[in-house]
């Protein structure tokens, strides 16, 4: 891969993981609030939390993977939301489980993807 194509690839996933992260966030900010105001149950808030970040992964593969490799750049900008994300969750001091860390990262993949076929499909 030459250089400028490799500095591309990097800034945009690198560009799709951060805007994923801060969409998270705000959805996630937005979903506390509502909840706390609306009384939400505590069954719901996981099933939402999770729309949410299919959301914010569609939104930052949307606004930041362009030109070429929309494939690649979608799995490693998925991968870095999902490993920000867990990180941030860690730091919040959340109760870590195998199967929501699998969970999380098969959905940021499973939408990037998705986003990114779609995006490869329309440009050619």
């Amino acid at each position: 891969m030459e250089a400028s194509v490799r500095k591309s690839t990097i800034i945009q996933s690198v560009k799709m993981g951060l805007l994923s992260l801060v969409f998270s966030c705000i959805g996630t900010l937005l979903l506390a609030l509502v909840a706390k105001l609306c009384g939400l149950g505590d069954k719901t808030l996981p099933i939402i939390n999770q729309v949410l970040k299919v959301v914010a992964v569609i939104l930052g593969t949307l606004v930041s993977v362009k030109d070429e490799k929309f494939l690649l750049k979608a799995v490693l900008g998925a991968v870095l939301f999902w490993a920000l994300s867990l990180g941030v969750f860690a730091l919040m001091g959340g109760q870590i489980h195998f199967g929501q860390i699998a969970l999380d990262l098969g959905i940021s993949l499973a939408a990037a993807v998705v986003v990114a076929l779609i995006k490869s499909r329309k440009s050619a």
